[in-house]
């Protein structure tokens, strides 16, 4: 039976990533936990399922050049990594007027970002390495398919992080937009560098640190561990709104920067003969 499911899913790469994707959705909402470290240990094991699954579209070619490029990688993320630590700073200055201290915050703070590092790893893997490789090996002869590859793939990362909208209200409609803007566009910077690095462990690590240096002071402060949904209306959503236009434009301005930079290191043409 598991002979004919790996089978299977080799044959038809895009219905095997689909499935993964709606899988790993319905874990990441569903499952229950208490802390950051149980997020970090579900994360953790979805990333083994997803690149179980990224070995049967793929082989070992997306992982055996795992180690080439890491520091390319996180050098053009270096512009994402900054602005996430200047708002990961302002929350955290912010928490301190207003929240109380972890018992132990050392713990918290690794645990925090034991939990973001593993969220990095998995999304890479799920919404760059798998939907990148599905569609690159089932339309490689389609003229369009990076076209194709770049917007399901960042089109879908930022729906994901919306899924628990609430449809009656217009507020939580403009906070999904906000949210699936600003995301999708983080996700295609770091789809160009899969594409020049094929180093989907930088891209997870790079893009862990990015949300840890965001969000650090939910592992030390008590009210920020309290999880909210990106599309929760609530006093703070017109800021919401604000930055989400303000990290939407800033993010389009750093992945056209690192298209301009690195589009033109890439053999596009190779990619569709190798991968």
């Amino acid at each position: 039976m598991l002979k004919k499911v790996v089978e299977y899913l080799k044959k038809h790469p895009v219905i095997a990533a689909t499935l993964t994707v709606i899988f790993g959705t319905i874990c990441v909402y569903t499952v229950p936990v208490e802390n950051n470290f149980h997020r970090f240990l579900v994360r953790a094991m979805l990333c083994g399922f997803v690149s179980f699954v990224l070995f049967q579209i793929s082989g070992e070619k997306t992982f055996e050049s795992s180690y080439k490029n890491t520091c390319y990688v996180l050098k053009y993320f270096s512009a994402f990594l900054i602005i996430s630590l200047i708002q990961g700073v302002i929350l955290l200055l912010g928490n301190i007027q207003s929240s109380t201290m972890v018992d132990n915050p050392v713990i918290g703070l690794l645990n925090t970002f034991l939990f973001f590092i593993s969220v990095g790893l998995f999304e890479e893997l799920l919404f760059r390495a798998v939907i990148n490789d599905a569609f690159l090996y089932e339309f490689r002869d389609k003229k369009n398919v990076f076209l194709i590859i770049a917007l399901v793939s960042s089109l879908v990362f930022g729906v994901i992080h919306t899924v628990d909208v609430d449809v009656t209200s217009l507020t939580a409609w403009a906070l999904a937009i906000g949210k699936t803007l600003e995301t999708a566009v983080f996700g295609f910077a770091s789809l160009i560098l899969y594409w020049k690095a094929r180093n989907v462990w930088a891209c997870g690590i790079a893009h862990g640190l990015y949300d840890f240096l965001t969000a650090f002071s939910t592992g030390i402060f008590q009210s920020a561990q309290e999880a909210t949904s990106y599309v929760a209306v609530n006093d703070n959503s017109s800021y919401s709104l604000i930055m989400y236009g303000i990290r939407t434009v800033i993010g389009i301005i750093i992945a056209f920067i690192i298209w301009k930079k690195v589009s033109k290191q890439i053999d596009f043409e190779k990619i569709r003969r190798e991968w």
